[in-house]
């Protein structure tokens, strides 16, 4: 079980056996000694919790109750008072089972839920796969890379700009009188960014399926709204678990609408598999949402799909 909390001085050990190690400390900016002793840990956590609350949030990252690492938003400053910057580790031996990402996950909701900051940025190195990946994961948009922006461990470094913000749009399950204008959408943006590359054969079926009862029974369907206009739209076969349309007006393409919509169908379900069949333009996306493929592209009927799975691991 992944959560975060506020620092304890007792939690100094846990802190400084995380921090003592270089391929943690090649990951953050300079200036934390090494070795990092429990003195030094000591230091750290009577800072955070002497901090203004309003500007810092520092916490604990803990799982199964035990503290694995550390996370902070931090207020900026003038005209950037109302943006935060995110950073974070973890315990190497912790690495890859998904607890950063819930960390991050739960940071930002107390963030935007309890105080006036609209968005929460991060700067990873551009060679720092995994902290990138956790962003990404965690509905972060990657919004540009910054060349030649660090000069760390004798190296000149890109680092990826990214960032959430909090968005006014609603998330919800569709009521039956608006399933009509969800299968619209879904026609919309099927036919501008996904027709293109199929056959004529695979068009028809899809417009086929907007139009079967049969098929669309049982699908459960999410919608984002912006100002009550329907942006996008995800349709899960609850007992299946398995997604049949997922949909985001261009438009609102890379603002992390498609990455909300999910977590929020997600978070409607136990920890469980959910399974897609990817159109060409999709993979990459699910990807990033934490899919992975089961196998190679195929063609039923003209449609091309890859089939994929994600599998929750948020819990351990």
């Amino acid at each position: 079980m992944v959560a975060i909390r506020k620092w304890k001085i007792s939690d100094a050990g846990a802190l400084a056996a995380a921090l003592s190690n270089k391929k943690v400390l090649n990951n953050l900016r300079d200036g934390l000694p090494y070795p990092y002793t429990e003195d030094d840990a000591k230091d750290y956590i009577n800072a955070m919790l002497a901090a203004e609350p309003a500007d810092t949030f520092a916490y604990a990252v803990c799982y199964d109750g035990k503290v694995v690492g550390s996370i902070g938003a931090f207020r900026q400053g003038n005209i950037h008072c109302r943006t935060a910057e995110l950073g974070y580790y973890l315990a190497e031996e912790y690495w890859g089972k998904g607890i950063m990402t819930e960390a991050v996950r739960q940071i930002c909701s107390a963030v935007f839920e309890t105080t006036d900051i609209l968005r929460i940025f991060a700067e990873p190195f551009s060679n720092n796969a995994g902290s990138r990946r956790v962003l990404e994961k965690a509905g972060f948009s990657f919004e540009g890379m910054l060349k030649n922006n660090a000069f760390k461990n004798g190296k000149v470094l890109d680092m990826a700009m990214y960032a959430l913000t909090k968005e006014p749009n609603d998330i919800r399950p569709l009521s039956e009188d608006e399933i009509p204008a969800a299968l619209s959408l879904a026609w919309e943006v099927f036919s501008e960014y996904e027709a293109p590359v199929y056959s004529a054969e695979g068009t028809e079926e899809f417009r086929k399926c907007l139009n079967d009862e049969a098929y669309l029974s049982g699908i459960e369907f999410y919608g984002a709204f912006e100002n009550e206009k329907l942006i996008g739209v995800v349709g899960i076969r609850g007992e299946a678990k398995h997604i049949c349309f997922f949909f985001v007006k261009g438009e609102y393409h890379r603002c992390g609408i498609g990455t909300r919509l999910f977590r929020f169908m997600q978070s409607s379900y136990a920890k469980q598999s959910i399974t897609v069949n990817s159109s060409p333009y999709g993979v990459e996306f699910y990807k990033a949402l934490g899919f992975v493929p089961t196998d190679e592209e195929q063609t039923v009927n003209g449609i091309r799909f890859t089939p994929m799975i994600y599998e929750d691991k948020s819990n351990g």
